[in-house]
């Protein structure tokens, strides 16, 4: 399917130009971003030539889900600055982990792994809107998207949010279903590899930030 080719294949856009940017893409949380997309390439072109088998597909698919929440949850926690926001992550993070590792053992159709990939949606959703609700709480001297975090903020939550509705439903889709709606998950993978690719490019900007102090503020708690 072309569709799915082109999806792959963009999986190889923010490798090279984080290659070619590499002096700009310094911070520790960017190179996590980095090894994610070259994972999620190997990943998804994996799943292309390995043999066809229930069983390779739901652990393929079931660590690649683990992998992605680790990396995901990661930039966006090393990117907040509220002690509160950084403990819900922790919180969160031990429950699903939990509950991942355990259907990932006790499993005994090893049909898609829809439940953990859900909650995995849910959750990294969730912090990305946090990562926001905190950005308006501080002024900076900068524009927000000419932030590299932005854009890969961005990529991740119109990732998520595309593919959530199949990740929830996809155990009562037909296989025909599936092989139809599959493309929403594809145009939002090349979407996220392309606002990978702009965060990669976009040279690297500090900015100093301060509390607006609203009643609302969060980002000192």
């Amino acid at each position: 399917m072309f569709l799915r080719a082109v999806s792959i294949f963009s999986g190889l856009l923010p490798i090279i130009f984080f290659l070619y940017s590499r002096k700009r893409n310094r911070e520790r949380s960017l190179w996590v971003i980095f090894l994610y997309v070259i994972l999620s390439f190997l990943t998804d072109f994996s799943y292309g030539i390995l043999p066809k088998s229930k069983l390779i597909e739901f652990y393929l698919f079931s660590g690649f889900t683990l992998i992605e929440y680790s990396f995901f949850s990661y930039f966006i926690y090393a990117n907040l600055h509220s002690k509160g926001i950084k403990r819900f992550i922790i919180g969160g993070s031990a429950l699903f982990y939990g509950f991942a590792i355990f259907v990932l053992f006790e499993t005994t159709t090893y049909t898609f792994d829809s439940l953990p990939a859900t909650i995995e949606s849910i959750l990294i959703i969730l912090y990305c809107i946090f990562f926001f609700f905190e950005e308006l709480n501080v002024l900076e001297n900068s524009f927000i998207y000419s932030s590299k975090k932005f854009w890969i903020i961005v990529g991740i939550l119109i990732y998520l949010a595309a593919t959530l509705f199949l990740f929830i439903s996809t155990t009562y889709l037909t296989a025909q279903q599936k092989k139809s709606y599959w493309s929403i998950i594809y145009m939002s993978n090349i979407l996220k590899n392309v606002l990978f690719s702009i965060a990669f490019l976009l040279p690297a900007t500090k900015t100093n930030r301060t509390s607006m102090q609203k009643p609302y503020n969060i980002s000192s708690k």
